[in-house]
């Protein structure tokens, strides 16, 4: 039996034992999403992009909640869009089941493809021709470029590899700058190539830095690095061929932001291309969301139930069994590893402060975190847990704190309706 296969059973198991019990019933640490909350967030996006009646297409990050079933939310059960971005070969492994039923019908490796993984990508983009879909890969220089004429050549009779150019708008994260020798040089080998070993569909950019926007009107000024980013990527391409690309960019705040106020600019955009819009966090959302002061608390799915295991009155602080493997150990704007469900974000409160492999230090905190409430206008939140009292955690990056789980807890209502297997691995 597959280790796929294990945990299925497993879920099953577990289902039988939690299905319509609260999430105080269990165990610990574990993670909830929260299924309601879940999908008024994936209307919300699709509904705003649909209301500017533009024809803006989208592309979900898959990467989040690595799922099938917050996938098919995302996209509108395919009827409202059909692609998507993954960070991991077994996140695209894992959209294949959508893929035979044609809920995806195209989907990109987000990141520029190791050369061991060639041989892996190419049985994934076999399959999804099969059912008339495509894989489209992200490269960013002449080498990756080259690295893949080369396994054509020795590989004949594979498809012709579809390619996203990734370009660095600032963040010098992955991708090369649009005003560079290298990008220029990179553009013109793609178009011009003879071969058939490789077409051009886009360009690609994400502003991960706007994750520190601190309001709407920083989230614009984000939003609009976006927008030149692929403008200028565009007019380089534009030089070299008079062909209509996509332009590809987001963020989960810039995303949350495209509206009329900008309509004008997604306008622009769409002479050089077909315009599409990305997104991962805004799914599941967490703390660093809600500092961009975009969303609130409320919006928060995806939540870690803990259990308090001591407490210290000289220090007046509390043990509880969730720590760095089950929320991470990320910074924000908002202090705090993770958030007591249903505390300030700013005045007194509790946070958890400090972790440890497996349990977590509970701690209060009474500064005021600028953007929110003042500490003396909010009413002091004292709980007096005891032993053995689970506590429901929000924590600061979705991303990371649900990749340390095997299954979610879906609730609806308060109660487990579902457990969700996410695809796990590399």
């Amino acid at each position: 039996m597959d280790a796929y296969n294990s945990l299925s059973c497993h879920r099953d198991h577990l289902l039988e034992q939690y299905k319509g019990k609260p999430v105080s019933a269990l165990p610990t640490p574990s993670f909830i999403v929260d299924m309601a909350v879940v999908r008024a967030n994936c209307r919300r996006m699709l509904d705003r992009l649909d209301d500017l009646h533009i024809g803006l297409t989208f592309r979900p990050h898959v990467k989040t909640h690595k799922t099938v079933e917050i996938s098919k939310l995302e996209l509108g059960n395919g009827e409202k869009h059909n692609s998507i971005v993954a960070s991991t070969i077994r996140e695209l492994q894992g959209v294949l089941p959508l893929v035979a039923t044609g809920v995806v019908k195209d989907a990109l490796y987000g990141v520029p493809p190791a050369k061991s993984k060639i041989s892996i990508l190419e049985g994934i983009a076999r399959q999804m021709v099969a059912y008339n879909a495509k894989l489209r890969l992200m490269i960013d220089s002449i080498d990756q470029l080259n690295m893949l004429k080369d396994y054509s050549t020795k590989n004949p009779g594979i498809p012709a590899w579809s390619i996203f150019l990734k370009v660095d708008i600032g963040d010098h994260r992955a991708g090369q700058e649009a005003t560079s020798a290298t990008f220029d040089s990179l553009v013109k080998e793609i178009i011009t190539t003879t071969d058939k070993y490789v077409e051009l569909h886009g360009v690609y950019v994400h502003r991960g830095s706007s994750y520190g926007s601190a309001g709407v009107y920083d989230a614009q000024a984000h939003l609009k690095l976006e927008v030149e980013g692929v403008k200028a990527a565009a007019s380089v391409v534009r030089k070299y061929s008079s062909s209509r690309y996509v332009l590809s960019m987001g963020a989960t705040p810039t995303a949350h932001i495209v509206s009329s106020e900008v309509k004008s600019w997604m306008k622009d955009l769409q002479t050089y291309g077909e315009v599409e819009i990305h997104a991962g966090n805004y799914a599941l959302l967490d703390i660093q969301q809600v500092a961009t002061g975009l969303v609130s608390p409320s919006d928060i799915a995806g939540k870690v139930v803990a259990e308090v295991l001591s407490y210290y009155a000289d220090r007046d602080e509390y043990l509880i069994d969730a720590g760095v493997l089950a929320l991470a150990r990320e910074p924000g704007r908002i202090p705090g590893i993770a958030i007591v469900e249903g505390q300030p974000m700013s005045g007194s409160r509790w946070v958890l402060n400090r972790v440890s492999q497996e349990h977590g230090i509970l701690g209060r905190r009474t500064d005021a975190v600028d953007g929110f409430m003042s500490a003396d206008s909010i009413e002091s939140v004292d709980p007096k847990w005891e032993i053995g009292d689970k506590i429901v955690l929000l924590p600061q990056h979705a991303c990371i704190t649900s990749s340390m789980y095997q299954w979610y807890f879906a609730v609806e209502n308060g109660v487990v309706d579902e457990i969700l297997l996410p695809w796990r691995g590399w």
